[in-house]
């Protein structure tokens, strides 16, 4: 390189450095007085540095009035507002101070009353609505495999190995939906299929006996599934708390790599379906209206199915009364399923045998008044 030139370059940046604003000072954390390495110091117009391993800093800006904001995990974010002149050098020293937000799990199932979950005394797990929405399913089975220990065999609910149901006596792990009971009245079996995974606001599951509190369909554990509501947040005089929420998903189902079983030829078998919930407030009330549309061809000749599901949860909070809250909770399930008992032989073995397939009507609901006062 030319000397001359380098020379030029030297002089041109020693003229820029003489013309910069430039703002400098050490962050500290208020409580310990230590320095804090990695702060972000960022203007209005996005130029921005962050402190080094001393916790200093130094910004150049232009000159004028600037904005500058402080930020760093876990501490408040602070922000500044001043004024700089041509060509000066402001020091600016921060302290920062240390913000935490414990974010605690309330649970009911463990004592019939709000309990953080770890005070209580049981082994539970939660399992919250992101992690259902995230396995994009439409049955609670799916999501309840996702707990350790647990495990749903022929929609029958297991907990660390114990016996999930009995003939004659029904299943043996407690299935609540908001305290009510989800279970058929003749054989003692879970209505899996009317649960609404579109409103649901935790799943509590507690892993072991709790026949004591909840009776012997509660000997090897307890799955309650708790439903949500509007925010009780008032977040706009003008504005009613609340939201609405819709999934919908789509799939198809791969050809079998053997010819002979490929019944179906060219088409390709699908399932598909849509969720949809919307929670409001209005007044006194609090509602939330949900519904679930689910349509499967199945990979076996006949075995379509084709669901139906809708679900309402009412609250009315009386004015007149403190305390005192009433409403209906509704499930109704729509349902038609087919099934084969016997298939046509080896070689046909997604076909049934005679084409005779067993079809499953039938409609279900679960309808819950309540009414609950609270004193004091």
């Amino acid at each position: 390189m030319n000397k001359n030139y380098s020379l030029f370059i030297i002089i041109f940046f020693a003229i820029q450095s003489l013309n910069a604003q430039i703002i400098t000072g050490t962050i500290t954390d208020q409580n310990t007085n230590e320095s804090l390495i990695g702060v972000n110091i960022i203007s209005e117009n996005g130029l921005g540095v962050a402190t080094n391993i001393d916790g200093k800093y130094q910004l150049k800006l232009n000159e004028g009035k600037q904005k500058i904001t402080f930020k760093y995990i876990g501490y408040d974010e602070i922000i500044k507002t001043f004024e700089l002149a041509k060509n000066e050098t402001l020091e600016i020293n921060i302290t920062l101070s240390p913000i935490s937000e414990q974010l605690n799990t309330v649970v009911v199932s463990a004592g019939r009353f709000e309990q953080k979950i770890e005070e209580i005394t049981v082994s539970m797990e939660v399992i919250k609505p992101s992690l259902i929405e995230n396995k994009n399913t439409t049955d609670i089975q799916t999501a309840m495999d996702q707990i350790p220990g647990v495990n749903i065999t022929d929609g029958q609910a297991n907990i660390r190995g114990g016996s999930g149901w009995s003939f004659g006596a029904g299943t043996r792990v407690l299935v609540l939906v908001d305290d009510m009971p989800l279970i058929s009245g003749d054989a003692g079996q879970v209505q899996w299929k009317l649960i609404a995974t579109e409103n649901i606001n935790q799943v509590e599951v507690i892993k072991g006996a709790s026949s004591a509190l909840y009776g012997s369909s509660a000997l090897n554990g307890v799955m309650n599934i708790r439903t949500a509501f509007p925010s009780q947040k008032e977040i706009d005089k003008n504005i009613l708390p609340g939201y609405t929420k819709v999934n919908m998903h789509f799939g198809l189902i791969d050809k079998p790599k053997r010819e002979e079983l490929n019944w179906n030829g060219d088409k390709r078998r699908a399932f598909k379906g849509i969720e949809f919930l919307q929670a409001m407030q209005l007044g006194q009330l609090d509602l939330s209206l949900g519904g679930n549309i689910f349509y499967d061809d199945g990979f076996r000749q006949g075995e379509v199915t084709d669901r139906k599901r809708f679900n309402l949860n009412s609250t009315y909070k009386s004015k007149k009364i403190e305390g005192l809250s009433y409403g209906l909770n509704a499930n109704f399930l729509f349902q038609t399923t087919g099934s084969a008992i016997i298939w046509d032989g080896y070689d046909r073995a997604y076909i049934p045998l005679n084409n005779e397939i067993t079809t499953t009507a039938g409609d279900t609901y679960n309808i819950d008044p309540f009414v609950t006062y609270m004193s004091g």
